[in-house]
């Protein structure tokens, strides 16, 4: 790890330890464990990195001879979806879901051991990361716009065009937002407020899936996937740090 980045870990972590000590935090973190989960989704990103600079990407020959006969037949109606508009607007979604953990700062519990929330938080979205990462640099699978003569073929010959399995978008959104419910409802086990925080967790990554399936850049099985890797961590992480 760069200098930086682990001077800011250490007092995270400092910081965890104090707030765990003074208040009622449901949660016990320690070094160990911290740097373990952190270190190893951190080799997990960094080999997906080295993975991607060594993967090729498609040449207009290989695009022109993709069998569309590969894709299930359930996905292939997704062959002939392609809108600028869903893509960016599953962008802002996306960006909107990974900030809106922020307003776990309005419940003064919460806020009160904000550095422990805050490290679970990034443990969460961190693993997701380097599980997705490396999952799109293994499979290599075509995005389904590339099986999509109106798509322009300039975006067929990144190298993110072979990067569909699964959807990082999706599941960077359920990390988020699974994580900041799990949160939530650790610090609020009994109140009423539940069942709508889980039904908002659930429905801002499954909007976000709909928009990557709409936009040609992930098929059905794409979105699914990334929403059970992304809530899955972010259910993950919290809970095995229960005291």
């Amino acid at each position: 790890m760069k200098p930086t980045f682990s001077r800011l870990l250490a007092i995270m972590l400092l910081l965890c330890c104090i707030s765990t000590a003074i208040s009622q935090n449901p949660y016990k973190t320690t070094w160990k464990r911290e740097l373990a989960w952190v270190g190893g989704s951190g080799i997990g990103i960094g080999t997906a990195a080295l993975l991607h600079v060594h993967n090729q990407p498609f040449t207009a020959e290989k695009v022109a001879a993709l069998d569309l006969g590969r894709v299930p037949r359930f996905e292939r109606f997704v062959t002939r979806q392609y809108s600028i508009s869903a893509q960016h607007n599953s962008d802002i979604l996306l960006f909107t879901s990974v900030a809106s953990p922020v307003l776990l700062l309005l419940d003064k519990n919460i806020r009160h051991d904000a550095p422990t929330a805050a490290l679970l938080l990034g443990e969460s979205m961190w693993l997701n990361l380097a599980l997705t990462s490396l999952c799109k640099e293994i499979v290599r699978r075509p995005r389904p716009f590339c099986y999509n003569s109106n798509a322009p073929l300039f975006e067929k010959l990144k190298r993110d065009a072979r990067a569909s399995f699964f959807s990082g978008h999706t599941s960077m959104s359920a990390a988020a937002t699974f994580s900041a419910a799990q949160i939530w409802s650790d610090y609020h086990p009994d109140s009423e407020w539940k069942p709508l925080v889980w039904a908002t967790a659930v429905a801002i990554p499954a909007t976000v899936g709909f928009l990557r399936v709409k936009g040609g850049k992930h098929f059905i099985s794409d979105v699914a996937t990334g929403f059970i890797v992304g809530g899955a961590c972010g259910l993950l992480i919290p809970r095995l740090h229960r005291k």
